[in-house]
């Protein structure tokens, strides 16, 4: 489950825990992008900070674990060449890679979607921004045209973000019910997303 998870609240552990569930799988791996190229100067947080947040929020959750392949912030990671890094680690692993629904109306655009088609099965998760219809159709296009494995992933509508998170820090407001105890109690205590986020990293220290 890759993200750039600035920051990581309940939501996208929501949907981990459902794709867990839904498909029987043995461990969701967290993937934080570390210099995703559709999300070029929206990053508020470093990669470390990043990391540290997901550490905490999943720390008591034995089938979430940390994938920290894309760590690296000096180049922008694609998804094909991840997929296709992990197959190599994990030979004998059948990746799942779980995804907004919305994301298979924008898939074409998306580097190698026929080497993702192939390195992975797609979990799509399924919200109203589409009618079932026009989304069953897409899929259907998909599969024609990339031989893409495709299942949709049932979802309880969670209306967070982590855009509106960084917005509402920056306004001072509470953010508690948003996201998991142990990631509030470390963004306030490094000051993330406030009114001093623009430092840069090497001005913070990170204590984890």
């Amino acid at each position: 489950m890759g993200g750039t998870f600035d920051p990581v609240h309940n939501a996208h552990l929501m949907l981990a825990e459902q794709a867990y569930r839904q498909y029987g799988l043995d461990e969701i791996w967290m993937l934080p992008n570390g210099n995703p190229p559709h999300k070029r100067n929206t990053r508020q947080a470093g990669m470390e900070h990043r990391m540290h947040m997901l550490q905490l929020a999943i720390q008591d959750i034995p089938y979430l674990k940390l994938c920290d392949v894309e760590q690296s912030g000096a180049v922008y990671h694609y998804t094909y060449e991840t997929l296709q890094q992990l197959n190599r680690a994990y030979p004998d692993t059948t990746f799942y890679f779980i995804m907004g629904a919305d994301s298979l109306f924008e898939f074409d655009g998306w580097k190698e979607p026929g080497i993702i088609s192939r390195e992975c099965i797609l979990l799509a998760a399924v919200r109203d921004d589409h009618p079932g219809e026009e989304l069953k159709a897409r899929i259907r296009v998909l599969e024609a045209r990339y031989g893409a494995r495709i299942y949709l992933l049932d979802t309880p509508r969670m209306d967070i973000a982590s855009e509106e998170i960084r917005r509402l820090l920056a306004d001072g407001k509470d953010v508690s019910g948003m996201v998991p105890a142990a990631v509030a109690a470390y963004m306030g205590r490094h000051h993330l997303y406030g009114t001093d986020t623009q430092q840069s990293d090497s001005q913070r220290r990170i204590r984890g």
